[in-house]
Protein backbone atom coordinates (compact mmCIF):
# COMPACT_ATOMS: atom_id res chain seq x y z
CA UNK A 1 0.00 0.00 0.00
CA UNK A 2 1.28 3.40 -1.00
CA UNK A 3 2.56 5.18 1.76
CA UNK A 4 1.56 8.94 2.98
CA UNK A 5 4.18 11.73 4.79
CA UNK A 6 2.12 14.75 5.87
CA UNK A 7 4.20 18.22 6.62
CA UNK A 8 2.82 20.62 8.65
CA UNK A 9 3.83 24.37 7.69
CA UNK A 10 5.15 25.61 5.10
CA UNK A 11 8.49 26.98 6.13
CA UNK A 12 11.16 26.53 4.14
CA UNK A 13 12.02 23.77 6.65
CA UNK A 14 8.88 22.26 5.63
CA UNK A 15 9.61 22.81 1.67
CA UNK A 16 13.15 21.12 2.15
CA UNK A 17 11.23 18.15 4.17
CA UNK A 18 8.37 17.70 1.40
CA UNK A 19 11.23 17.65 -1.08
CA UNK A 20 13.69 15.70 0.86
CA UNK A 21 10.39 12.87 1.23
CA UNK A 22 9.00 13.05 -2.17
CA UNK A 23 12.87 12.52 -3.35
CA UNK A 24 13.49 9.80 -1.59
CA UNK A 25 10.21 7.95 -0.88
CA UNK A 26 9.08 7.57 -4.90
CA UNK A 27 5.90 6.14 -4.25
CA UNK A 28 4.45 8.28 -1.28
CA UNK A 29 2.11 10.93 -1.55
CA UNK A 30 3.52 13.98 0.77
CA UNK A 31 0.72 16.59 1.84
CA UNK A 32 2.52 20.21 2.60
CA UNK A 33 -0.20 21.95 4.82
CA UNK A 34 0.06 26.14 4.40
CA UNK A 35 -1.39 27.63 7.74
CA UNK A 36 -0.96 31.01 6.77
CA UNK A 37 -3.84 33.63 5.54
CA UNK A 38 -2.98 33.34 1.97
CA UNK A 39 -3.41 31.43 -0.84
CA UNK A 40 -1.58 31.44 -4.10
CA UNK A 41 -4.28 32.71 -6.53
CA UNK A 42 -3.51 36.52 -6.62
CA UNK A 43 -3.01 37.22 -2.90
CA UNK A 44 0.61 36.93 -2.45
CA UNK A 45 3.66 34.88 -1.98
CA UNK A 46 2.83 31.96 0.25
CA UNK A 47 5.52 29.39 0.52
CA UNK A 48 8.42 30.37 2.87
CA UNK A 49 6.13 31.43 6.14
CA UNK A 50 8.72 34.61 8.06
CA UNK A 51 10.98 34.14 5.14
CA UNK A 52 8.75 35.23 2.21
CA UNK A 53 5.24 35.61 4.11
CA UNK A 54 6.23 37.38 6.38
CA UNK A 55 8.62 39.57 5.00
CA UNK A 56 11.89 38.34 6.39
CA UNK A 57 13.84 38.64 2.99
CA UNK A 58 17.43 38.56 4.83
CA UNK A 59 19.19 35.37 5.57
CA UNK A 60 21.26 35.32 8.64
CA UNK A 61 24.06 32.79 8.04
CA UNK A 62 26.75 32.03 10.13
CA UNK A 63 30.44 31.68 9.11
CA UNK A 64 33.78 31.77 10.26
CA UNK A 65 36.41 33.66 9.50
CA UNK A 66 39.75 31.23 8.87
CA UNK A 67 43.57 32.63 9.12
CA UNK A 68 43.52 33.53 5.21
CA UNK A 69 40.48 35.87 5.77
CA UNK A 70 38.21 33.45 3.97
CA UNK A 71 34.70 32.70 5.15
CA UNK A 72 34.06 28.88 5.80
CA UNK A 73 29.75 28.29 5.57
CA UNK A 74 28.30 25.49 7.46
CA UNK A 75 24.66 25.32 6.32
CA UNK A 76 24.85 23.21 2.65
CA UNK A 77 21.94 20.89 1.64
CA UNK A 78 18.32 23.08 0.43
CA UNK A 79 19.34 25.99 1.99
CA UNK A 80 22.43 26.29 -0.52
CA UNK A 81 20.73 25.54 -3.31
CA UNK A 82 17.93 28.70 -2.22
CA UNK A 83 20.99 30.86 -1.44
CA UNK A 84 23.06 30.27 -5.03
CA UNK A 85 19.86 30.69 -6.64
CA UNK A 86 18.54 34.13 -5.07
CA UNK A 87 21.68 35.53 -2.86
CA UNK A 88 20.97 36.20 0.57
CA UNK A 89 18.99 39.00 0.26
CA UNK A 90 15.86 38.83 -2.48
CA UNK A 91 12.65 39.05 -3.68
CA UNK A 92 10.25 37.65 -0.75
CA UNK A 93 8.06 36.87 -4.54
CA UNK A 94 10.70 35.10 -6.15
CA UNK A 95 11.78 33.41 -3.23
CA UNK A 96 8.60 31.68 -2.99
CA UNK A 97 8.03 31.03 -6.30
CA UNK A 98 11.02 28.91 -6.59
CA UNK A 99 10.35 26.86 -3.60
CA UNK A 100 6.95 26.79 -5.47
CA UNK A 101 8.69 25.13 -8.37
CA UNK A 102 11.17 22.75 -6.53
CA UNK A 103 8.11 20.71 -5.10
CA UNK A 104 6.28 20.93 -8.39
CA UNK A 105 9.50 19.33 -10.38
CA UNK A 106 8.22 16.96 -12.88
CA UNK A 107 10.71 14.07 -10.87
CA UNK A 108 7.86 14.17 -8.42
CA UNK A 109 5.46 13.63 -10.92
CA UNK A 110 2.54 15.28 -9.01
CA UNK A 111 2.67 13.61 -5.69
CA UNK A 112 3.40 16.43 -3.33
CA UNK A 113 0.18 18.21 -2.65
CA UNK A 114 -0.03 21.86 -1.76
CA UNK A 115 -2.89 22.84 0.82
CA UNK A 116 -2.87 26.47 0.96
CA UNK A 117 -4.43 28.44 3.74
CA UNK A 118 -5.67 25.46 5.92
CA UNK A 119 -5.02 25.13 9.16
CA UNK A 120 -5.72 22.13 11.67
CA UNK A 121 -8.70 21.92 14.04
CA UNK A 122 -8.47 18.20 15.47
CA UNK A 123 -6.11 14.97 15.08
CA UNK A 124 -6.71 11.39 14.92
CA UNK A 125 -4.91 9.85 17.38
CA UNK A 126 -4.29 6.11 18.26
CA UNK A 127 -1.59 3.80 20.15
CA UNK A 128 0.80 6.49 20.19
CA UNK A 129 0.76 7.14 16.87
CA UNK A 130 -0.84 10.76 14.55
CA UNK A 131 -3.78 8.72 12.33
CA UNK A 132 -4.92 11.66 10.58
CA UNK A 133 -5.27 15.63 10.68
CA UNK A 134 -8.84 17.61 10.51
CA UNK A 135 -8.20 21.04 8.46
CA UNK A 136 -9.93 23.48 7.45
CA UNK A 137 -9.29 26.27 5.40
CA UNK A 138 -8.45 30.11 7.10
CA UNK A 139 -8.90 33.62 6.06
CA UNK A 140 -8.12 37.18 7.15
CA UNK A 141 -10.69 39.74 8.12
CA UNK A 142 -10.75 43.49 7.32
CA UNK A 143 -9.59 43.96 11.07
CA UNK A 144 -6.40 41.58 10.29
CA UNK A 145 -8.08 38.36 12.52
CA UNK A 146 -7.55 35.18 10.68
CA UNK A 147 -10.69 33.52 10.61
CA UNK A 148 -11.51 29.80 10.38
CA UNK A 149 -13.66 30.10 6.58
CA UNK A 150 -16.15 26.98 6.25
CA UNK A 151 -17.96 28.21 3.22
CA UNK A 152 -17.02 26.34 0.27
CA UNK A 153 -17.21 22.59 -0.66
CA UNK A 154 -13.58 22.12 0.21
CA UNK A 155 -12.98 24.38 3.46
CA UNK A 156 -12.66 21.32 5.46
CA UNK A 157 -10.40 18.35 4.71
CA UNK A 158 -9.16 15.45 6.17
CA UNK A 159 -5.76 13.85 5.23
CA UNK A 160 -4.60 10.21 7.01
CA UNK A 161 -1.21 9.61 6.80
CA UNK A 162 1.47 7.28 8.34
CA UNK A 163 4.38 9.95 8.97
CA UNK A 164 3.61 13.42 10.41
CA UNK A 165 6.21 16.76 10.24
CA UNK A 166 5.47 19.39 12.32
CA UNK A 167 7.58 22.17 10.37
CA UNK A 168 6.23 24.99 11.89
CA UNK A 169 6.70 28.16 13.93
CA UNK A 170 3.60 27.49 16.20
CA UNK A 171 4.30 23.81 16.66
CA UNK A 172 0.27 23.28 17.08
CA UNK A 173 0.68 20.19 15.37
CA UNK A 174 3.47 18.58 18.36
CA UNK A 175 0.86 21.19 21.20
CA UNK A 176 -2.15 19.18 19.98
CA UNK A 177 -0.82 15.63 19.31
CA UNK A 178 1.00 14.41 23.09
CA UNK A 179 3.86 17.47 23.74
CA UNK A 180 5.90 16.94 26.84
CA UNK A 181 7.97 19.89 26.38
CA UNK A 182 8.10 23.46 27.31
CA UNK A 183 7.33 27.53 26.82
CA UNK A 184 9.69 29.58 25.70
CA UNK A 185 12.70 30.01 28.24
CA UNK A 186 11.18 27.73 31.13
CA UNK A 187 14.54 26.24 31.19
CA UNK A 188 16.53 28.78 32.19
CA UNK A 189 17.88 29.32 35.98
CA UNK A 190 15.33 30.47 38.18
CA UNK A 191 17.47 33.82 39.16
CA UNK A 192 17.39 34.79 35.64
CA UNK A 193 13.92 34.50 35.22
CA UNK A 194 11.14 36.77 36.35
CA UNK A 195 8.98 35.67 39.84
CA UNK A 196 5.73 34.51 37.61
CA UNK A 197 8.07 32.33 35.58
CA UNK A 198 9.05 30.36 38.19
CA UNK A 199 8.06 27.02 39.23
CA UNK A 200 5.99 24.33 38.80
CA UNK A 201 3.26 27.03 38.01
CA UNK A 202 5.44 29.62 36.21
CA UNK A 203 4.68 30.75 32.72
CA UNK A 204 7.25 31.77 30.92
CA UNK A 205 8.15 34.47 28.20
CA UNK A 206 8.66 33.78 24.45
CA UNK A 207 11.49 35.61 22.80
CA UNK A 208 10.11 39.35 20.98
CA UNK A 209 8.38 38.92 17.80
CA UNK A 210 8.49 41.18 15.12
CA UNK A 211 6.16 42.88 12.27
CA UNK A 212 8.30 43.30 9.52
CA UNK A 213 6.92 46.48 7.09
CA UNK A 214 8.15 48.17 3.64
CA UNK A 215 9.52 51.73 2.87
CA UNK A 216 10.40 54.06 0.07
CA UNK A 217 13.08 56.25 -0.13
CA UNK A 218 15.81 55.12 1.53
CA UNK A 219 19.14 56.78 1.15
CA UNK A 220 22.10 53.95 1.19
CA UNK A 221 24.66 57.31 0.34
CA UNK A 222 23.46 59.09 3.58
CA UNK A 223 26.21 58.36 6.11
CA UNK A 224 26.00 60.86 8.42
CA UNK A 225 26.06 58.62 11.80
CA UNK A 226 25.32 55.11 12.14
CA UNK A 227 24.74 53.26 8.95
CA UNK A 228 26.80 50.39 9.59
CA UNK A 229 26.56 48.11 6.73
CA UNK A 230 25.49 49.14 2.74
CA UNK A 231 26.10 46.99 0.54
CA UNK A 232 24.82 45.91 -3.17
CA UNK A 233 25.45 42.24 -3.82
CA UNK A 234 26.07 40.38 -7.44
CA UNK A 235 22.05 39.55 -7.29
CA UNK A 236 21.44 43.39 -7.63
CA UNK A 237 20.16 43.55 -4.19
CA UNK A 238 21.08 46.64 -1.63
CA UNK A 239 21.20 45.79 2.05
CA UNK A 240 21.73 47.97 5.14
CA UNK A 241 21.86 47.70 8.74
CA UNK A 242 22.33 50.29 11.84
CA UNK A 243 20.85 52.46 13.67
CA UNK A 244 22.55 52.20 17.18
CA UNK A 245 23.23 55.52 17.91
CA UNK A 246 20.06 57.11 16.86
CA UNK A 247 17.84 54.09 18.66
CA UNK A 248 20.09 55.17 22.09
CA UNK A 249 19.86 59.25 21.52
CA UNK A 250 17.71 60.82 24.22
CA UNK A 251 17.06 63.69 21.92
CA UNK A 252 15.66 61.32 18.81
CA UNK A 253 12.13 60.55 18.28
CA UNK A 254 12.81 56.90 18.02
CA UNK A 255 13.73 57.44 21.82
CA UNK A 256 10.60 59.47 22.43
CA UNK A 257 8.99 56.53 20.63
CA UNK A 258 10.16 54.06 22.09
CA UNK A 259 9.78 55.75 26.27
CA UNK A 260 6.15 55.87 25.30
CA UNK A 261 5.15 52.72 23.08
CA UNK A 262 7.78 50.51 24.97
CA UNK A 263 5.42 49.86 27.88
CA UNK A 264 2.80 48.74 25.70
CA UNK A 265 4.74 46.47 24.31
CA UNK A 266 6.17 47.65 20.94
CA UNK A 267 9.26 49.55 20.20
CA UNK A 268 11.75 50.59 17.50
CA UNK A 269 14.97 48.28 17.06
CA UNK A 270 18.06 49.29 15.38
CA UNK A 271 17.27 47.91 11.85
CA UNK A 272 18.09 45.35 8.90
CA UNK A 273 16.93 45.03 6.37
CA UNK A 274 17.09 44.98 2.38
CA UNK A 275 15.69 45.51 -0.66
CA UNK A 276 12.66 43.57 -1.75
CA UNK A 277 14.94 41.99 -4.97
CA UNK A 278 16.34 43.18 -7.68
CA UNK A 279 14.25 46.26 -9.40
CA UNK A 280 15.93 46.91 -12.62
CA UNK A 281 14.48 50.18 -14.00
CA UNK A 282 13.34 52.02 -10.88
CA UNK A 283 15.24 54.78 -9.46
CA UNK A 284 17.29 54.45 -5.95
CA UNK A 285 14.88 56.73 -4.04
CA UNK A 286 11.82 54.71 -5.31
CA UNK A 287 13.03 51.29 -4.36
CA UNK A 288 11.78 49.47 -2.05
CA UNK A 289 12.86 47.77 0.89
CA UNK A 290 11.10 45.55 3.77
CA UNK A 291 12.69 46.38 6.78
CA UNK A 292 13.15 44.33 10.22
CA UNK A 293 13.09 47.07 13.13
CA UNK A 294 9.52 47.11 14.72
CA UNK A 295 9.66 44.80 17.59
CA UNK A 296 6.21 43.49 19.44
CA UNK A 297 6.61 42.34 22.76
CA UNK A 298 4.53 39.96 24.97
CA UNK A 299 3.03 37.59 22.24
CA UNK A 300 2.69 34.20 22.41
CA UNK A 301 3.04 32.25 19.45
CA UNK A 302 0.89 29.32 20.47
CA UNK A 303 -2.22 31.91 20.41
CA UNK A 304 -4.92 32.20 17.84
CA UNK A 305 -8.05 34.06 17.90
CA UNK A 306 -10.37 31.78 15.76
CA UNK A 307 -9.46 29.11 19.19
CA UNK A 308 -11.22 31.40 21.49
CA UNK A 309 -14.73 29.61 20.99
CA UNK A 310 -16.01 27.13 18.84
CA UNK A 311 -14.85 23.53 18.48
CA UNK A 312 -11.68 24.46 19.13
CA UNK A 313 -11.40 26.41 21.35
CA UNK A 314 -9.67 23.03 24.06
CA UNK A 315 -6.46 23.96 21.96
CA UNK A 316 -6.31 27.84 23.22
CA UNK A 317 -3.51 27.69 25.33
CA UNK A 318 -4.72 27.13 29.12
CA UNK A 319 -1.59 29.09 30.65
CA UNK A 320 -1.38 31.85 28.51
CA UNK A 321 0.18 34.65 30.37
CA UNK A 322 -2.02 37.43 31.46
CA UNK A 323 0.06 39.97 30.16
CA UNK A 324 0.34 38.38 26.73
CA UNK A 325 -1.77 38.80 23.46
CA UNK A 326 -2.65 36.71 20.99
CA UNK A 327 -0.73 36.34 17.62
CA UNK A 328 -3.68 38.34 15.72
CA UNK A 329 -4.22 41.01 18.02
CA UNK A 330 -0.33 41.68 18.25
CA UNK A 331 0.02 41.61 14.55
CA UNK A 332 -3.19 43.94 13.97
CA UNK A 333 -2.28 46.31 16.90
CA UNK A 334 1.43 46.63 15.71
CA UNK A 335 -0.46 47.32 12.00
CA UNK A 336 -2.00 50.25 13.44
CA UNK A 337 1.14 51.51 15.05
CA UNK A 338 3.20 51.15 11.86
CA UNK A 339 -0.16 53.22 10.16
CA UNK A 340 0.89 56.36 12.58
CA UNK A 341 2.47 59.76 11.50
CA UNK A 342 3.59 59.12 14.45
CA UNK A 343 5.54 56.07 13.21
CA UNK A 344 7.11 57.22 10.38
CA UNK A 345 8.71 60.81 12.00
CA UNK A 346 10.27 58.68 14.49
CA UNK A 347 11.96 55.66 11.69
CA UNK A 348 13.21 58.74 10.12
CA UNK A 349 15.59 59.64 12.64
CA UNK A 350 17.79 56.51 11.00
CA UNK A 351 20.63 57.09 8.95
CA UNK A 352 19.29 56.94 5.25
CA UNK A 353 15.72 57.57 6.25
CA UNK A 354 14.86 61.22 6.11
CA UNK A 355 12.93 60.99 2.97
CA UNK A 356 11.68 57.44 3.98
CA UNK A 357 7.82 56.53 3.83
CA UNK A 358 6.44 53.53 4.88
CA UNK A 359 4.74 51.61 1.62
CA UNK A 360 0.78 51.95 1.72
CA UNK A 361 -1.64 49.76 -0.24
CA UNK A 362 -5.42 50.32 0.37
CA UNK A 363 -4.36 53.41 3.06
CA UNK A 364 -2.63 50.67 5.31
CA UNK A 365 0.96 50.30 5.26
CA UNK A 366 2.30 47.25 3.73
CA UNK A 367 3.47 44.66 6.23
CA UNK A 368 4.81 41.08 6.60
CA UNK A 369 1.35 38.79 5.89
CA UNK A 370 2.66 36.92 9.22
CA UNK A 371 4.35 38.15 12.55
CA UNK A 372 7.80 37.26 12.27
CA UNK A 373 7.74 34.74 15.80
CA UNK A 374 11.09 33.84 17.17
CA UNK A 375 9.96 31.71 19.75
CA UNK A 376 7.42 29.44 21.09
CA UNK A 377 7.41 25.74 22.72
CA UNK A 378 10.67 22.90 22.73
CA UNK A 379 10.16 19.80 22.84
CA UNK A 380 11.88 17.95 25.96
CA UNK A 381 13.69 14.22 26.76
CA UNK A 382 10.83 13.71 30.16
CA UNK A 383 7.37 15.27 30.90
CA UNK A 384 7.90 15.01 34.38
CA UNK A 385 11.53 16.94 34.42
CA UNK A 386 10.27 20.15 33.36
CA UNK A 387 11.78 22.72 35.32
CA UNK A 388 13.37 26.08 35.41
CA UNK A 389 17.10 25.24 35.34
CA UNK A 390 16.79 22.06 32.28
CA UNK A 391 18.26 24.10 29.62
CA UNK A 392 21.46 21.38 29.86
CA UNK A 393 19.63 18.23 31.05
CA UNK A 394 16.23 17.85 29.43
CA UNK A 395 16.85 18.64 25.82
CA UNK A 396 18.04 16.49 22.41
CA UNK A 397 20.52 19.81 22.27
CA UNK A 398 21.32 21.55 25.52
CA UNK A 399 22.49 25.35 26.19
CA UNK A 400 26.33 23.76 26.46
CA UNK A 401 26.43 22.24 22.80
CA UNK A 402 25.91 25.67 21.74
CA UNK A 403 28.09 27.27 24.35
CA UNK A 404 30.88 24.87 23.89
CA UNK A 405 30.67 23.63 20.90
CA UNK A 406 33.48 21.74 19.98
CA UNK A 407 33.70 19.84 23.22
CA UNK A 408 30.15 19.57 24.43
CA UNK A 409 28.05 18.80 21.05
CA UNK A 410 30.92 15.73 20.08
CA UNK A 411 28.36 13.39 21.94
CA UNK A 412 25.91 13.62 19.41
CA UNK A 413 28.45 12.93 17.14
CA UNK A 414 27.40 9.43 15.90
CA UNK A 415 24.28 10.57 15.37
CA UNK A 416 24.53 13.75 13.96
CA UNK A 417 21.65 15.15 11.15
CA UNK A 418 23.80 17.99 10.51
CA UNK A 419 25.81 21.17 11.83
CA UNK A 420 23.59 24.35 13.14
CA UNK A 421 26.07 27.52 12.77
CA UNK A 422 24.99 30.68 14.53
CA UNK A 423 25.60 33.67 17.12
CA UNK A 424 23.72 33.17 19.98
CA UNK A 425 21.09 36.07 19.31
CA UNK A 426 18.31 37.06 21.81
CA UNK A 427 15.72 39.78 20.13
CA UNK A 428 14.60 40.45 24.37
CA UNK A 429 12.10 38.86 26.45
CA UNK A 430 10.15 42.15 27.29
CA UNK A 431 10.88 45.78 26.71
CA UNK A 432 12.94 46.20 30.09
CA UNK A 433 15.35 44.16 28.67
CA UNK A 434 16.44 46.68 26.05
CA UNK A 435 17.63 49.07 28.88
CA UNK A 436 19.30 46.95 31.23
CA UNK A 437 21.26 49.48 32.97
CA UNK A 438 18.57 52.03 32.65
CA UNK A 439 19.97 53.20 29.09
CA UNK A 440 18.76 51.33 25.63
CA UNK A 441 21.41 48.90 24.56
CA UNK A 442 22.12 46.67 21.28
CA UNK A 443 22.43 43.65 21.39
CA UNK A 444 20.74 42.06 24.76
CA UNK A 445 22.04 38.84 24.82
CA UNK A 446 24.50 39.68 26.84
CA UNK A 447 23.03 41.19 29.82
CA UNK A 448 19.85 38.97 29.65
CA UNK A 449 22.13 36.16 30.27
CA UNK A 450 25.10 37.23 32.09
CA UNK A 451 25.64 34.03 33.83
CA UNK A 452 27.49 32.69 30.62
CA UNK A 453 30.07 33.53 28.35
CA UNK A 454 29.01 33.84 24.93
CA UNK A 455 30.81 32.31 22.74
CA UNK A 456 32.33 33.26 18.96
CA UNK A 457 30.48 31.38 16.39
CA UNK A 458 31.29 27.48 16.06
CA UNK A 459 28.93 24.43 14.47
CA UNK A 460 27.11 22.61 16.25
CA UNK A 461 26.12 18.86 15.61
CA UNK A 462 22.86 18.51 15.85
CA UNK A 463 21.63 14.86 16.87
CA UNK A 464 18.90 13.13 15.44
CA UNK A 465 17.25 13.01 18.91
CA UNK A 466 16.51 16.57 18.23
CA UNK A 467 14.15 16.38 15.68
CA UNK A 468 12.35 13.11 17.42
CA UNK A 469 10.02 12.97 20.03
CA UNK A 470 9.57 10.49 22.86
CA UNK A 471 5.84 10.93 22.84
CA UNK A 472 4.81 10.43 19.59
CA UNK A 473 6.35 7.61 17.59
CA UNK A 474 5.57 8.56 14.02
CA UNK A 475 6.28 12.32 14.72
CA UNK A 476 9.12 14.42 13.22
CA UNK A 477 9.75 18.06 14.13
CA UNK A 478 11.90 20.44 12.67
CA UNK A 479 10.19 23.24 13.44
CA UNK A 480 10.08 25.71 16.27
CA UNK A 481 8.86 22.89 18.56
CA UNK A 482 12.22 21.00 17.71
CA UNK A 483 14.33 19.00 21.19
CA UNK A 484 16.30 22.41 21.31
CA UNK A 485 16.71 24.34 25.08
CA UNK A 486 15.31 27.81 24.72
CA UNK A 487 19.15 29.73 24.71
CA UNK A 488 20.43 27.48 22.50
CA UNK A 489 17.40 28.23 20.03
CA UNK A 490 18.44 31.73 19.77
CA UNK A 491 21.11 30.21 17.34
CA UNK A 492 19.07 27.39 16.13
CA UNK A 493 16.07 29.65 14.98
CA UNK A 494 17.48 31.38 11.99
CA UNK A 495 16.48 30.24 8.80
CA UNK A 496 19.78 28.20 7.73
CA UNK A 497 19.42 26.12 10.48
CA UNK A 498 15.99 25.47 10.28
CA UNK A 499 16.38 23.97 7.13
CA UNK A 500 19.57 21.35 7.93
CA UNK A 501 16.43 20.06 10.29
CA UNK A 502 14.22 19.91 7.52
CA UNK A 503 15.92 17.94 5.14
CA UNK A 504 17.07 15.70 7.98
CA UNK A 505 13.28 15.42 8.52
CA UNK A 506 12.46 14.38 5.00
CA UNK A 507 14.99 12.09 4.72
CA UNK A 508 13.88 10.13 7.76
CA UNK A 509 10.28 10.20 7.11
CA UNK A 510 10.96 8.91 3.47
CA UNK A 511 13.22 6.10 5.63
CA UNK A 512 10.62 5.19 7.72
CA UNK A 513 7.71 4.73 5.23
CA UNK A 514 10.30 2.88 2.66
CA UNK A 515 11.44 0.37 5.76
CA UNK A 516 8.21 0.30 7.99
CA UNK A 517 9.54 1.53 10.95
CA UNK A 518 8.19 4.27 13.04
CA UNK A 519 11.22 7.40 13.20
CA UNK A 520 11.35 7.18 17.27
CA UNK A 521 12.71 3.44 16.66
CA UNK A 522 15.41 4.05 14.73
CA UNK A 523 18.69 1.68 15.47
CA UNK A 524 21.92 2.61 15.15
CA UNK A 525 22.14 1.19 11.59
CA UNK A 526 19.01 2.98 10.39
CA UNK A 527 20.77 6.27 11.47
CA UNK A 528 23.68 5.66 9.68
CA UNK A 529 21.34 5.06 6.29
CA UNK A 530 20.21 8.24 6.70
CA UNK A 531 23.25 10.21 7.49
CA UNK A 532 24.65 8.81 4.00
CA UNK A 533 21.40 9.71 2.12
CA UNK A 534 21.50 13.38 3.95
CA UNK A 535 25.75 13.17 2.80
CA UNK A 536 24.73 12.38 -0.95
CA UNK A 537 22.14 15.48 -1.54
CA UNK A 538 24.64 17.71 -0.47
CA UNK A 539 24.56 17.90 3.55
CA UNK A 540 27.52 19.37 5.52
CA UNK A 541 27.58 16.59 8.21
CA UNK A 542 31.32 17.17 9.17
CA UNK A 543 32.83 20.80 10.67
Amino acid sequence: MAKTIVVYGATMAGVAAAAKAAKNATSATIHLIVPDPVDYNGNGCCLGAIGTVGGQNFFDIGWKKIDSGEKIFFTKGSFNWWESQMGQHYSVDAMSDLLKSDLTKAEYGGRIKIHYAYDITGIGWEASHITEVRLCHIKRDDEGIVQWDTEGSDSKLTITGDVFIDASESGRLTRLSNFGGTVGRYDWPADKLDSDERGSSGKARQQVASLMFKVTGFDMTDLREDLEVANQHENGVCSATGGKDAYKDKNRKIYQFNEKYGPKGFAIKPFNMAEDGPQPGVEDKNKEWWVNAFLVFNVDGRAYNRDLTGDTKNHFPKDMRSDYKTVDDAWRDARRIINSSEFEEAIRDFPGFRDATVVKENGMPVVGNVLYLRETIHSALSSSARANDTENSNYALRATDFLEAGTADNRNYAKRMGLNAYWIDVNAYKFEDLKPNGSYAWPVTEFVRSDVAIPDLSPTYVPYGAIATNFVLNLLIPGYATGVASLGWAAARTIPNQCVLGDAAGVAAAYAVNNNIDPLNFGSADITAIQNTLKNSGALLEK
